[in-house]
C-alpha cells in the first residue's frame, strides 16, 4: 500500500535529492572513480552504491516522489565518501566533519585555552 507524501515529506526529500547531487559533484572519492573534473557520474555512483543510474537520477530530481531507506542512504554516504547525516542539512558543506558536533566542540575548547 502506498502512502500519500505530505508537503513536508516531499520538501525532505529535495533536501537529499539536492545534497546527494551536491556530493556527487563535490565529493572525497578516489580519484579512479571520478571524471577529469573531481566528479561522480550518475552511473558511477550507482556501480559504487549498488543500486542504477535511474535511481540515482530520481533521487536527484527535484520532483521525486520515491522514499528510501536510511541503509540505502547509508550505501550512497559510504560510495561518496561522507557521513550520513550530510544527506539531511539544509546547506550542504563541501567537507563536511565525521562527527557534526567536531566544529563546535573545537571551538569550546579554544575559547577555553585561551
Amino acid at each position: 500500500m502506498r502512502t500519500k507524501q505530505t508537503e513536508q515529506d516531499k520538501a525532505y526529500l529535495k533536501v537529499i535529492g539536492n545534497n546527494v547531487k551536491f556530493y556527487r559533484i563535490n565529493n572525497n572519492c578516489s580519484p579512479a572513480d571520478t571524471d577529469g573534473y573531481g566528479r561522480v557520474s550518475q552511473e558511477k555512483l550507482a556501480e559504487l552504491s549498488g543500486t542504477s543510474a535511474s535511481m540515482i537520477s530520481n533521487i536527484e530530481a527535484t520532483n521525486v516522489e520515491t522514499t528510501m531507506s536510511i541503509s540505502f542512504l547509508r550505501k550512497i554516504a559510504v560510495a561518496l565518501n561522507i557521513p550520513l547525516y550530510a544527506f539531511f542539512l539544509e546547506k550542504p558543506v563541501k567537507n563536511p566533519p565525521e562527527n557534526p558536533f567536531e566544529n563546535k566542540a573545537q571551538k569550546e575548547i579554544n575559547s577555553i585555552q585561551n
